[in-house]
């Protein structure tokens, strides 16, 4: 079977390194399709494809119909419909006894969703003599078009980025992006790893959920986003890896009192803006103590939308920047940074 990946571009090694854990990195057929980043077409067999549910580092994923180019123009309409009648779909759709289509759209265009649903709609229709049925259908066509691209594929339940449906934090981290984040920390047994700034603990769940033998704390200063945290933990079945305890970032050396060989966090400018904090101000108090609490062979890593405050304190307080990507993260264009002591 073919599958179509989606992920927070920037975190391409990343997928692929879970993949040659789980399953295996040969299965990739195609990287950035279409020219397209944060995708991965991937030919697997029937009997592997229930794994793709452990993915972590993915967003989610879609059995792969194909893809076509359509204007960005009301005349991208009868691109859909020439598209979908020219696309061989399955055997599995066409032996379906109803289907509905749904559309997601990322760039400016001239038609809305609902648009694209009824023609595509319309053409299955047209093709296969199926019936629609929008809530109690076998079979659901998805169309992604992003920009002047529609990727068409089948698709399930199989969206991995609302993981946390307990409690969400007002400036949520993916949870792939936080995957992500914890792989490049690499932690080792034995090890500790802290995100003093939890919020509702994406984070330090997704470390208690891909690493063994690791101390995790997650502190925060809001006794309100801890409880979130704690809920969530728990509804992810490792509150018991997990130490969620009320600290200040600003106080966090006094707090703690032990030194922390990994420490992940997401602080506040981290991937969006917060109108309250004055971004080069909070970090200027952070970061040292963030410094003074980690081992002298420990790393910090942090996502951050203003990267040059970062390296500005960060070389100022004995911190070496070891490695900078840039991702995607809904509209924003984050930076995750590696530091270490100097």
């Amino acid at each position: 079977m073919r599958f179509q990946l989606v992920f927070p571009r920037g975190l391409e090694d990343v997928v692929k390194s879970e993949l040659e854990e789980k399953i295996s990195f040969k299965i990739v057929v195609e990287e950035n399709p279409q020219g397209i980043p944060g995708r991965l077409i991937i030919d697997i067999p029937e009997s592997d494809s229930p794994k793709l549910m452990s993915l972590r580092s993915i967003d989610w994923f879609l059995e792969y119909v194909g893809a076509f180019k359509v204007d960005t123009s009301i005349r991208g309409l009868e691109d859909i419909y020439s598209g979908i009648m020219n696309m061989k779909f399955p055997n599995g759709f066409r032996k379906a006894s109803s289907f509905r289509v749904t559309c997601k759209r990322r760039g400016e265009h001239e038609f809305t969703s609902m648009d694209v649903q009824r023609k595509a709609g319309q053409a299955l229709v047209d093709k296969y003599g199926l019936k629609v049925d929008l809530e109690n259908f076998q079979a659901n066509v998805f169309l992604d078009i992003v920009g002047d691209t529609c990727f068409v594929g089948l698709s399930g339940s199989e969206h991995l980025s609302g993981r946390y449906i307990v409690f969400t934090h007002p400036a949520a981290l993916r949870p792939s992006v936080a995957y992500g984040m914890v792989r490049i920390a690499d932690p080792k047994p034995g090890m500790t790893l802290l995100d003093p700034m939890c919020g509702g603990g994406i984070i330090p769940i997704e470390a208690a959920l891909s690493t063994n033998s690791v101390k995790i704390y997650g502190f925060d200063i809001s006794e309100y986003y801890l409880e979130g945290a704690a809920l969530n933990a728990e509804a992810m079945g490792v509150s018991d890896r997990i130490v969620f305890k009320r600290v200040d970032c600003r106080r966090l050396s006094k707090e703690l009192g032990f030194k922390v060989d990994r420490i992940v966090t997401d602080p506040p400018y981290g991937t969006k803006p917060i109108a309250k904090i004055n971004p080069r101000a909070f970090y200027s108090r952070c970061l040292p103590e963030i410094r003074r609490t980690l081992s002298e062979d420990g790393r910090l890593v942090l996502i951050t939308i203003k990267p040059g405050y970062v390296r500005e304190i960060s070389s100022e307080i004995g911190l070496r920047l070891e490695h900078e990507r840039t991702i995607r993260h809904g509209d924003a264009s984050p930076s995750i940074m590696v530091l270490k002591p100097s």
